[in-house]
């Protein structure tokens, strides 16, 4: 099976750091498509530079929209999706997409590894939980798998169609991982699959804006597949941490917006 990659890119340079690592593969790809949506001349021109394999296309818009734009140009067989701020170790695409070459599972997600070490005791906390999330959450429900690190065949896109762009507050890979679900395709976490991933979640601030975010997102996702939030397991759990309390709080804010925004969606 050939294999494409795609990066969706916003004017970050780390995204030469992710594009060196998939060269250096011992898998290599039949294409790497970065996603452009950013307006770094510079970094343009040095993604373009690498020629072969590599391609940069000037897609704009949000993340879904670049996907979808970018899935049409793809004819292989395989899809993969890495994120401009994660960096692959040489085996990463090999045993990322073992699973559907050996066992022919339709779909696979593998684990994010913090890049660098903790600045502070924010980014203690938040790599604590990402580790936990991995090992207690991920492992066990497939759905939840984030899109920055999967493989899939290029079929599920032709049956269940693409990213919803609607879903504007994210958890759109949230929704197209329930959706090839429902359809009957076969998911699978991989723990061996794992890459680097440059967290930069050093502020409380930028935590709150990313968790209330994350909230919100899904539970638009839960009320358009019809999901009993009081359900998924560990949806509603508080930890020992100061900063658990406080995200549990968020998920109470942001299932109102959500709730609101849901009903904006459905009036439109």
């Amino acid at each position: 099976m050939k294999i494409s990659i795609v990066i969706t890119l916003m004017n970050d340079k780390n995204v030469i750091k992710t594009i060196d690592s998939i060269l250096e593969q011992t898998l290599l790809p039949n294409e790497i498509i970065v996603a452009d949506a950013g307006d770094d001349k510079e970094l343009y021109e040095k993604i373009k530079s690498y020629g072969g394999i590599v391609k940069i296309k000037k897609i704009y818009g949000s993340i879904a929209e670049s996907r979808n734009k970018t899935i049409p140009m793809i004819k292989n067989e395989i899809i993969v999706f890495i994120d401009s701020d994660e960096k692959a170790p040489k085996e990463w695409l090999k045993k990322l997409i073992d699973p559907i070459l050996k066992r022919d599972i339709d779909f696979v997600g593998g684990r994010t590894k913090n890049m660098y070490k903790p600045k502070n005791k924010m980014e203690e906390y938040v790599y604590r939980k990402s580790d936990f999330c991995y090992d207690e959450i991920y492992k066990k429900d497939v759905a939840k798998i984030h899109m920055g690190n999967t493989a899939w065949k290029r079929e599920i896109f032709d049956k269940i169609g693409n990213f919803d762009e609607k879903l504007k507050w994210g958890g759109e890979d949230y929704d197209i991982n329930i959706r090839a679900l429902n359809a009957g395709f076969r998911g699978e976490f991989s723990d061996d699959a794992w890459v680097w991933h440059d967290r930069g979640m050093d502020t409380i601030g930028k935590w709150i804006r990313k968790r209330y975010k994350y909230h919100t997102g899904s539970t638009i996702v839960y009320l358009k597949n019809k999901i009993d939030v009081k359900k998924k397991e560990g949806s509603l759990s508080i930890g020992n941490h100061p900063l658990d309390y406080l995200d549990f709080l968020l998920k109470i804010f942001a299932f109102i917006r959500g709730n609101l925004k849901w009903r904006q969606m459905q009036w439109r």
